[in-house]
C-alpha cells in the first residue's frame, strides 16, 4: 500500500538546487558557444556571450560581434526588451564595468543594472585591470546576484589569447603563467 510521503524540505531544496545547478551549465555552454562566433572579429577584445534567461525560457541572446559596436551583454538585454526584468543572464566573461580610455560602447554592468536583471552567471572574472572584478562588485553593490566559476576552464581555453595578453602586458611572466593556469 502506498501512502502520500510529503517529501521533506531538506531533499526539495537539494534537488532544485542540482536542477539550478544544470540548467546553469546548460546556458553557460550556450554563452560560450555564442562566444565563439565572434572568433576573428573583436580582437583585441574578448570573445564574449550571453543569454538572458526568464522563467527557464530563453528571451534573449547575444555575442560579441566586431570591435566598437554593442557587447554580448547589451545585445541579448535588446533582444530580451522587458522581458529582462528579474531575468538570469548567463555570460562566460564579466561584464565590463569602465568608461574612457578609447572605449567606444557603455559599460554593461550598466545596461544590466538598468534592465533590472536578478541574476548574473559567468564563467571567469576578466583580468583586465579596468575590470578585474570591479564589474562583478558593481552588480552586486546593485542587489544583483552574482554567481561565478561554472565552466571557468572552458571560458579560459576559448579566450585564451586575450587573457594571455591581458595578463603579460600587466606583470611578470611568470606571475602571467601562474595566473593564467589557476
Amino acid at each position: 500500500m502506498l501512502t502520500n510521503q510529503i517529501i521533506p524540505a531538506s531533499v526539495t531544496d537539494t534537488l532544485n538546487s542540482a536542477k539550478s545547478k544544470d540548467l546553469d551549465l546548460y546556458f553557460l555552454d550556450l554563452a560560450l558557444s555564442l562566444a565563439a562566433k565572434g572568433e576573428g572579429q573583436v580582437r583585441p577584445n574578448p570573445l564574449v556571450g550571453a543569454v538572458v534567461v526568464k522563467n527557464g525560457v530563453i528571451v534573449g541572446r547575444g555575442f560579441h560581434r566586431y570591435e566598437g559596436v554593442k557587447h554580448a551583454e547589451v545585445l541579448a538585454l535588446d533582444e530580451a526588451g522587458l522581458l529582462a526584468v528579474g531575468a538570469t543572464v548567463y555570460v562566460n566573461l564579466e561584464p565590463c564595468c569602465h568608461r574612457g580610455g578609447g572605449k567606444r560602447t557603455p559599460p554593461c554592468c550598466d545596461a544590466l543594472i538598468a534592465a533590472r536583471v536578478k541574476r548574473v552567471v559567468c564563467c571567469t572574472t576578466d583580468p583586465n585591470p579596468r575590470v578585474n572584478g570591479r564589474g562583478l562588485a558593481a552588480l552586486r553593490e546593485a542587489g544583483i546576484a552574482v554567481t561565478v566559476g561554472p565552466r571557468t576552464s572552458a571560458a579560459r581555453i576559448l579566450n585564451a589569447e586575450y587573457l594571455s595578453s591581458v595578463i603579460t602586458s600587466n606583470a611578470s611572466p611568470e606571475l602571467s603563467l601562474m595566473q593564467l593556469l589557476f
